[in-house]
C-alpha cells in the first residue's frame, strides 16, 4: 500500500525505487580518489498500465496541492519507510472511454526524497 499525504493511493501497476547515494568526491594530486558521504536519498516512481479518470485526476491535485509530500510506502530495506519529497515528472499516455468513464494508459510519476 502506498500513501500520499494521508491519503491511500489506488494499487499501482508497477512500483520502482531507486536508492541514491549523495557524496563529494575529489582527487589530490597524486590523482588518488577521496570520497565523502553526504547522504543517502530514495526516489520512487509509481505506475498505472490504465486508471480512470477520477482516480489521476485525485491524484494529480494532491500532488499539485503542495511542494512537499509525505510518501509511505513499501521499501526493500525491510517494512515500510516514510520520506518527505517532491514530486518529478508526471506522464500520461493515451486515454479512451469505456462506459462513459475517461480512462488514461501509462500514468507515472516520481516521488523525490527532499
Amino acid at each position: 500500500m502506498i500513501w500520499l499525504n494521508g491519503i491511500l493511493l489506488p494499487e499501482p501497476s508497477g512500483l520502482d525505487i531507486g536508492i541514491h547515494d549523495i557524496t563529494r568526491s575529489e582527487r589530490s594530486s597524486s590523482g588518488r580518489m577521496s570520497q565523502e558521504f553526504i547522504a543517502r536519498k530514495r526516489t520512487v516512481s509509481i505506475e498505472y498500465e490504465r486508471i480512470v479518470g477520477t482516480d489521476i485526476d485525485a491524484i494529480l491535485a494532491n500532488l499539485e496541492s503542495r511542494v512537499f509530500h509525505i510518501l509511505r510506502y513499501p521499501d526493500p530495506r525491510g517494512g515500510e519507510r516514510t520520506i518527505t519529497a517532491y514530486v518529478g515528472d508526471r506522464a500520461m499516455g493515451a486515454f479512451y472511454t469505456i462506459g462513459g468513464a475517461r480512462w488514461w494508459q501509462g500514468v507515472r510519476f516520481t516521488m523525490i526524497e527532499q
